[in-house]
């Protein structure tokens, strides 16, 4: 009983430290703390990196990454690399600080003193009710420009720059309505394409401008590194009315660092014509089309066009109307060119040259068979053709084709064949068929009456 007290007692003790503890940690609250700094502190060369160092710190830790907004600063270009936060630890005052570090990038274009606006982070420490919002101090730094670069807009210094134009459509006469587009390139040796200040195009009287978001890419090499940095600038320009238009021609000022001297680019000017569209614009393009880099096109009816599309339309109506009746055609046509192509093969010119090739091989198991088809298709010795009929007006036997006679006899007779001579068989063969023709005109037409 005595030991059953002991343990209840104990147990109401650890409850009520318990709570103790978690009565005074409610009442703690997470401390905060933000720095900045530059890096360097002091004044910089136009053109060159300062870094921006935000330190947040909180006494637990955070739940979650801060929230690092971008700012601008007049005059520089802000950027914040897509590097890893560093993670803080340090003892201040005997309490143990837990946090990250981030740089911002600064880079000065022009000469004179800069104001780095205060901005607030977003934080989320542990214990904390919800997220606080932490302002960074207000700080500020000189650049400086080296002699002869006063006077320049924007100092951008470089080991070399190449500046290059495209205009698109390339040609010199458009119409109204159309677009053209003109795109600057420029490529800087060794430095950032970040760095690289933008173009700036101007207005044109009779062209509505509509710029482009800027491109930029870091050439970089597994050895070399960086190699070069390039950015590409571009606007669009919409034809408005007829006449000619002049593109001004674009200067870029840039340092020289190899030399220490000033150097200017000069792309040349462009000259456009334009005429009137035969027709007006099926519809108008809203304004706000062009600034979301959206794919636009202009429709134009060209009345040229739409009587093409007429007759093109008209001849397929036309082909499909016709498709059956050309089929129909098409297949008399074959049967027409069939026929005449069996009636071409079973006529007597290639039967003729079926027996020349036999007379030239001199066989005569080969020849006298090809001699009867082609004298049965020539239809000039009768049906069935026969040699020993073929007569002289005057009734007697044809002296020159008795030898081709005699050879046919001996051939289906078993004899031993004669000698025949080909030559002198085909000039009688020959003129033999003609007489045959003679004879076959000269007979009436009708045959002659029977008489009682």
């Amino acid at each position: 009983m005595r030991m059953f007290r002991l343990i209840r007692l104990l147990f109401l003790l650890t409850f009520f430290a318990c709570a103790a503890a978690r009565a005074s940690g409610a009442d703690t609250a997470p401390q905060l703390m933000i720095r900045a700094h530059l890096e360097p502190s002091g004044p910089v060369v136009a053109g060159s990196q300062i870094k921006l160092v935000v330190d947040c710190l909180t006494t637990t830790w955070f739940t979650e990454a801060p929230d690092w907004p971008l700012f601008t600063v007049p005059g520089a270009i802000v950027s914040l690399p897509d590097e890893q936060a560093e993670n803080l630890h340090e003892v201040i005052n005997g309490v143990d600080w837990f946090g990250v570090s981030r740089a911002y990038r600064i880079v000065p274009q022009t000469g004179g003193p800069f104001a780095i606006p205060s901005f607030a982070i977003t934080v989320q420490p542990g214990q904390a009710s919800g997220p606080v919002k932490l302002m960074t101090p207000l700080l500020t730094f000189a650049a400086t420009v080296p002699a002869g670069a006063e006077g320049m807009s924007t100092f951008f210094p470089a080991q070399k720059l190449v500046a290059t134009q495209a205009v698109e459509p390339s040609q010199e006469r458009v119409k109204v309505g159309d677009q053209v587009t003109r795109t600057i390139t420029q490529r800087a040796a060794g430095t950032q394409s970040m760095l690289i200040p933008p173009v700036n195009f101007s207005d044109v009287a009779g062209l509505k401008r509509y710029p482009k978001a800027a491109t930029t890419k870091d050439i970089v090499e597994d050895r070399a590194g960086l190699v070069a940095g390039e950015r590409t600038d571009a606007v669009t320009y919409v034809v408005d009315h007829g006449g000619k238009f002049t593109l001004p021609a674009l200067t870029i000022e840039w340092w020289n660092t190899n030399t220490q001297r000033k150097e200017t680019i000069v792309l040349p000017s462009v000259t456009l014509s334009a005429v009137a569209a035969t027709e007006k614009p099926l519809f108008a393009i809203p304004v706000d089309a062009f600034t979301k880099d959206a794919a636009h096109r202009i429709v134009v009816i060209d009345r040229r066009q739409v009587v093409l599309l007429g007759l093109l339309l008209i001849g397929v109506f036309a082909l499909v109307w016709a498709y059956p009746r050309l089929l129909t055609f098409y297949g008399r046509v074959r049967q027409l060119a069939i026929a005449a192509r069996r009636r071409y093969a079973e006529g007597a010119a290639p039967a003729w040259r079926t027996l020349r090739r036999a007379t030239r091989e001199g066989s005569p198991q080969h020849i006298i068979p090809a001699l009867y088809r082609w004298m049965d298709r020539s239809h000039e010795f009768g049906q069935p053709a026969r040699l020993d009929l073929q007569k002289r007006p005057d009734g007697e036997s044809s002296h020159a084709i008795a030898p081709l006679v005699h050879a046919v006899n001996s051939h289906y007779s078993n004899q031993a064949s004669a000698a025949l001579h080909w030559t002198e068989a085909e000039t009688s063969l020959r003129r033999a068929m003609k007489r045959a023709r003679k004879e076959r005109q000269a007979e009436p037409p009708l045959p002659p009456l029977n008489r009682y």
